[in-house]
């Protein structure tokens, strides 16, 4: 046999589903096999792998071993002259496999080699080539040097920037969302250290290939998209600490004594960094926008109130107004963040919104102050239209000069435009529509020249950069029943500066695959029903509704003590919703799914102690978007009071 493709999953199960597709394809014309390892998943792929694919190996875990045993368990049931190590989250050209065992085959003493691999907005990733973490390497990308100076020899040394990505180079370390190795190679060599759970495996691989006498190159002429972050979330304070904690144990295996320790310092410098800063932006993520408008406009009302005091001959008491516009000030700013002037992707309306609310709160406060501390109706005019001209103006200026800090969202609506042949266009949009998806804008684009294109249609492939640029394109779903995954993967990479979401359609029945989500034929809830929620939104009204309800409930903790069921839970869930572990009112946790945004888990819900049948899942997630769709405060208020006597009740968290 040529060659066994091992794939390990672990709860992507659409994912898992175009990898194999991908790979069948790429594959017809080699003697191979398929052998996927799932880590215990429960969300349903097991059922689909043994429906859909019968003529694969599929090897199901009782518990989850992580990504290097249950790799190993792969390579030992296979039988190929050729192993490739595949990440479940990847899609291969029909050519990927093809290229590469033709390179392997042509250079005897390729040991493993990687690919040039694309993200799914068809971007370069530079894990695609890497070299050897060293400790002066590990410094340079901890600190961010080799960001600043990626094309440097000596600060790029991490991903090897100074490297041409379209061209064959011998490289250290290779990515394991594809790593093809030589079965002889892995005998010398031996099989993934599996002190390692997940992450630095693949580097000390490549690392004992090399040692063994191999050495590893990187091969562009096989292409792959990598949908990076699907299968492991990459941006939590946990990865911080797996992903570095792996790089100790690298250190540690193949390093002398002083590199080691060197290296361990400061990795645990890092981690600790890496730590403090994803805090930090969990805590203060946007507030320098907070602190730039409250400066902007406490600047503005004191500039305000010193003119107007000159021009109108006013004797004001500028003690005494400093302090009123602090308390001004600080009103503004609360306004303007409940207004979600801060959230992630701004929009105009929202700063229009907050200051009119902001001005109408500022002049009922002022209404309601004694004669004697109303100095100036006039100041607050004026302040507040300069401030909401300042406001505008900073980022105005910062999206001019293309800042990545800070987003405009210019529109809700998606603009589509769907490649494939005649049926694809009517296909995606049936399915869209019955997923309750209703772009403002769907066109199709048709994979072959025409004299005259059918209704709906807009030209070729050939004019897919055009079309995006003339019809303000936002997102592209290529049909790949009807596009090969090779040609798919060209013109994502030449699109790739147009910005746009990338989608595939696949399977039968048809389901969706992007970056950000997986919709699936028979899904109940995808993001279209949620298209008009704002989670940032919704849960910082959730975490101010908690904190105040939290305060009321220690105030009457002695009666509440004498109504609820569990004394000693309610007070647990008290501290718990305070220090922001749990939530007074949440999500049913009979009706979850992966499209609802995160919440933390909570003490009630709508249909608590409404016993429902088995199979009204369905049913249940209903009402949690329902909940989300029309959340309100209030409503939690009253959520909480029907069920008072459950204030205690454990969450089992």
């Amino acid at each position: 046999m040529k060659l066994s493709i091992i794939i390990v999953n672990y709860n992507v199960r659409f994912f898992l589903e175009q990898a194999i597709r991908s790979a069948l394809k790429a594959s017809i014309n080699l003697e191979s096999e398929i052998i996927v390892v799932d880590n215990a998943s429960k969300d349903g792929s097991k059922e689909m792998v043994e429906h859909t694919f019968p003529e694969i190996t599929y090897i199901y875990l009782n518990e989850n071993l992580g990504f290097s045993k249950a790799n190993n368990v792969g390579i030992k049931a296979s039988k190929g002259e050729f192993v490739l190590l595949l990440n479940p989250d990847t899609v291969v050209s029909e050519s990927a496999f093809d290229t590469s065992i033709q390179f392997m085959e042509e250079n005897t003493d390729a040991g493993g080699i990687g690919v040039h691999m694309i993200d799914g907005s068809g971007t370069f990733l530079p894990e695609s080539k890497r070299g050897l973490p060293t400790p002066s390497a590990a410094f340079y990308k901890i600190f961010g040097l080799s960001v600043l100076f990626p094309n440097s020899k000596k600060f790029g040394k991490y991903h090897l920037g100074y490297l041409n990505e379209n061209e064959t180079h011998e490289v250290e370390i290779l990515s394991g969302a594809y790593m093809m190795m030589r079965s002889s190679a892995l005998d010398k060599a031996g099989l993934l250290d599996e002190t390692f759970f997940m992450y630095g495996e693949d580097i000390d691989l490549s690392y004992r290939l090399i040692k063994a006498g191999y050495k590893n190159y990187y091969f562009p002429e096989s292409r792959i998209i990598h949908y990076k972050g699907e299968s492991t979330k990459k941006g939590s304070v946990n990865y911080v600490f797996v992903f570095y904690r792996a790089m100790v144990i690298f250190a540690k295996k193949h390093f002398e004594k002083g590199q080691a320790s060197l290296f361990g310092v400061l990795i645990n410098t890092a981690i600790y960094f890496r730590a403090f800063l994803a805090l930090l932006s969990r805590l203060f993520g946007r507030v320098w926008q907070l602190l730039i408008d409250g400066v902007i406009a406490y600047g503005v009302f004191l500039s305000t109130s010193t003119w107007y005091e000159k021009v109108a001959d006013k004797n004001f008491d500028l003690p005494f107004i400093t302090k009123s516009l602090l308390a001004y000030t600080g009103i503004i700013i609360v306004i303007l963040l409940y207004s979600n002037v801060y959230d992630r992707h701004f929009k105009f309306r929202r700063l229009f919104r907050g200051w009119l609310f902001a001005f109408l709160a500022l002049l009922g406060v002022y209404a309601l102050l004694p004669e004697a501390y109303r100095f100036s109706r006039a100041v607050i005019l004026l302040g507040s239209v300069v401030s909401l001209m300042g406001g505008l103006s900073w980022r105005l200026l910062l999206n001019a000069l293309k800042s990545n800090v800070f987003v405009i969202e210019k529109t809700n609506a998606s603009r589509t435009l769907i490649v494939g042949n005649e049926q694809s266009l009517d296909d995606v949009n049936t399915f869209l529509k019955n997923h309750s998806i209703s772009p403002s804008f769907s066109a199709g684009l048709l994979n072959i020249e025409r004299k005259h294109y059918p209704l709906g249609f807009l030209g070729n492939l050939k004019q897919l950069k055009q079309a995006i640029n003339d019809f303000s394109i936002n997102e592209v779903i290529f049909d790949t029943r009807a596009i090969s995954k090779s040609r798919m993967i060209e013109l994502m990479n030449e699109t790739k500066d147009a910005k746009v979401q990338f989608r595939m359609a696949l399977g039968d029945p048809l389901f969706l695959l992007g970056s950000q989500e997986s919709i699936g034929s028979k899904d109940t809830l995808s993001s279209g029903e949620l298209k008009n929620l704002n989670p940032q939104s919704i849960k910082r009204l959730k975490r101010t509704f908690d904190i105040l309800t939290s305060m009321v409930i220690t105030v009457f903790l002695p009666v509440l003590m004498l109504i609820t069921d569990e004394k000693v839970g309610l007070i647990k869930n008290l501290k718990d919703v305070f220090i922001g572990r749990l939530t007074w009112v949440g999500y049913d946790p009979r009706g979850l799914h992966r499209a609802l945004p995160k919440m933390k888990p909570s003490v009630t819900y709508p249909l608590m102690n409404v016993i429902l049948p088995s199979n009204s899942q369905d049913q249940i997630l209903k009402e949690n978007v329902i909940y989300l769709n029309r959340y309100n405060p209030l409503n939690d208020f009253t959520i909480m009071l029907k069920h008072v006597h459950s204030l205690g009740r454990s969450t089992n968290r």
